[in-house]
């Protein structure tokens, strides 16, 4: 998946490609309470960690449109994520385990 790469309350969708606002690409993986995040699977193996999302202090999960792709974000008490899947399969299984953590 990827991550818009600033923290934060995000720009509305037709602006999420701007300059300002750059999608990278990671890898994920969800625990009990948090969702980390590595530049790559090489990365986790080595404990790499590139950031994480903690998500004891999650509020929400919501679908969030992004032109041609398959959006939604992690609401936390203090900052908004937003993160892309590759695929609508990915985006749902994704959605679902967040909604359940």
């Amino acid at each position: 998946m990827s991550i818009l790469d600033e923290l934060g309350e995000p720009p509305s969708p037709s602006l999420t490609t701007t300059s300002a606002w750059q999608w990278k690409k990671h890898w994920f993986v969800l625990t009990d309470s948090s969702l980390e995040y590595y530049r790559d699977s090489t990365a986790e193996e080595a404990d790499e960690l590139n950031g994480e999302i903690g998500l004891r202090s999650c509020t929400d999960v919501p679908e969030y449109a992004v032109q041609h792709s398959y959006g939604f974000q992690i609401h936390t008490k203090d900052v908004t994520y937003t993160l892309l899947a590759m695929t609508s399969g990915i985006w749902q299984n994704w959605i679902e385990a967040l909604r359940k953590t």
